[in-house]
């Protein structure tokens, strides 16, 4: 298989290539199979038809659509994995060439985890640290409430700081679906009061995609803070420890019934491991 990869802006790629001849004609009968399942067709039971009859009733390029449906659904994570792509969301596939008795030709443009080139972050925290933002530094601290408040604000210095002098290309998959998220936490709250988003939205004067564009500078800052904090997890190797996760994750479930345990693992996850790297950068 003839694969090039060329990088394109805003951390996407396009996969070029050909499957050969012999690998694609050889999910022929499996994609009239397919195909068969659903079709209905006086005199046979539905399921059992011949593929002699099959052949016959169903067009060449809807078998050799399915075909190319099932080829690249087979193949695509083996050429991601093969060329060492971090894919993120679905892929945008073309097909160039398709044709019995032939290899099929594709275009696959998808976007991929950014590469992240974080500053001196030890030097940034030890830095703002030494400047007396630090709870542990000098400033006179009378109560546990103001030392979370110093806490807060010497660690936000410290992120903002390090994201400032950050080089990051962000996938714009990733923006719309911070996105998403700002927009059904918003609709659930109004809803949450009894309001019908419609209306609020009417009130505002204001579509759903004008909030989006409201919010696009606050999704694109949570997206590199979760990319900046990732990537210093990685480089430091930073993990949260699974018992203290696991308490998290009951603890989320006994008081939230519904929760989704996978989700909560996830939220517990993420939460816990931030919390270590900023720990991390507070004893820099």
């Amino acid at each position: 298989m003839q694969i090039t990869v060329k990088k394109l802006p805003k951390s996407e790629v396009e996969i070029e290539g050909e499957l050969n001849t012999d690998l694609f004609e050889n999910y022929f009968a499996e994609a009239l199979k397919k195909i068969g399942e659903k079709l209905e067709i006086d005199g046979f039971r539905k399921g059992k038809i011949p593929e002699s009859v099959l052949v016959s009733k169903i067009p060449e390029i809807s078998i050799l659509e399915k075909m190319a449906e099932l080829a690249l659904g087979e193949h695509y994570p083996k050429i991601t994995e093969k060329e060492k792509l971090d894919v993120i969301g679905r892929p945008e596939i073309s097909i160039t060439k398709l044709a019995r008795k032939n290899p099929l030709g594709f275009k696959i443009k998808t976007a991929v985890l950014p590469e992240i080139k974080l500053p001196d972050y030890k030097a940034i925290a030890k830095k703002i640290i030494s400047l007396g933002h630090s709870p542990t530094g000098e400033a006179k601290i009378t109560d546990a409430e103001k030392e979370n408040q110093a806490k807060e604000k010497t660690r936000l210095k410290i992120i903002e700081k390090i994201i400032e002098e950050s080089l990051i290309d962000i996938p714009e998959i990733l923006i719309e679906i911070e996105l998403d998220k700002i927009l059904y936490r918003m609709e659930s709250d109004i809803t949450q009061m009894g309001l019908k988003f419609e209306d609020y939205l009417k009130h505002l004067n204001k579509t759903k995609e004008d909030l989006r564009k409201d919010f696009r500078k606050d999704g694109e800052a949570k997206v590199k803070l979760a990319l900046v904090l990732n990537e210093i997890s990685k480089v430091e190797k930073i993990v949260a420890d699974e018992e203290n996760i696991a308490k998290e994750v009951a603890h989320i479930l006994e008081h939230y019934k519904d929760a989704d345990p996978e989700r909560a693992r996830m939220h517990a996850e993420n939460v816990l491991t931030n919390e270590k790297i900023f720990r991390f950068l507070e004893t820099q």
